[in-house]
């Protein structure tokens, strides 16, 4: 049987779109737009974020427009809404391209806190020591890895990558670079019941002050290679661009 040529490129072009969206990942604020006080998660799970202060949408992000954060906003995630099957426990990836106003402080990126009162997650940029911050918590409040290292800076776009895997450990990737790493060890501390945000930690301290873009979270250790490809394209499967040029589809050929 012979297929026309209309029929051939709506078949691959559907092919190309078919490409699925990774289930591990649990956290998508792309920041080109805020409906009302909400930003929807592009996660698709319905688990959007509620706007608390002042956080404007403006251009000049690094893939779109940005969130541009007054001192003291955040979006709060309601933490205890986060069912068991969502919260990462095994492994964990925080992701965004961050633009802090000054280094005076620190600048908490996210931040959330388990019913027990545990300190869970600490992606941070940090004016105090001039670095970057990743840190996550186990069952009972004990210290999985404390990692701080790179170079922080002001007024210039940088890519935070947090990465953990309870069977190989932890790296911390600024702008694709490898900058320090953790031992491997328990599974994160597995709910968020005393809250989380993005932008100001659960007890009012630490606040993002700045832009911030393509914030994404995953429920396992992304690969180096999966962190420069978000990078670039953000972390959605990528189809086929205007042109008719094959974007890269880096999704469907991930290793894992």
């Amino acid at each position: 049987m012979r297929i026309g040529g209309c029929a051939l490129a709506l078949a691959l072009l559907t092919a190309c779109m078919a490409v699925a969206q990774d289930a591990d990942l649990i956290l998508y604020f792309d920041y080109e737009a805020i409906d009302g006080s909400t930003v929807v998660n592009k996660a698709g799970n319905g688990l959007d974020g509620a706007v608390n202060g002042q956080i404007d949408i403006v251009d000049g992000g690094k893939l779109g427009m940005a969130a541009q954060f007054a001192a003291g906003s955040y979006i709060d995630l309601d933490g205890p809404s986060w069912a068991a099957d969502v919260t990462p426990r095994e492994g964990m990836s925080v992701l965004a391209w961050v633009n802090v106003d000054s280094l005076g402080g620190d600048h908490a990126i996210f931040n959330a806190r388990a019913a027990d009162d545990t300190w869970l997650i600490h992606p941070e940029i940090r004016g105090g020591d001039g670095n970057f911050r990743w840190l996550l918590r186990s069952e009972g409040g004990n210290t999985i890895f404390d990692v701080r290292a790179g170079s922080a800076a002001d007024s210039e776009w940088i890519h935070y990558a947090g990465v953990y895997d309870s069977g190989d450990g932890a790296v911390l990737y600024i702008n694709g670079v490898e900058e320090g790493v953790g031992p491997a060890g328990a599974d994160v501390a597995g709910d968020w019941g005393k809250g989380a945000r993005v932008g100001y930690n659960i007890d009012n301290a630490r606040p993002f002050t700045g832009m911030m873009d393509d914030l994404n979270m995953w429920k396992r250790g992304l690969t180096q290679e999966e962190v420069e490809n978000i990078m670039e394209f953000g972390p959605l499967p990528q189809a086929v661009d205007p042109n008719g040029k094959m974007a890269t589809a880096w999704a469907a050929v991930k290793a894992r």
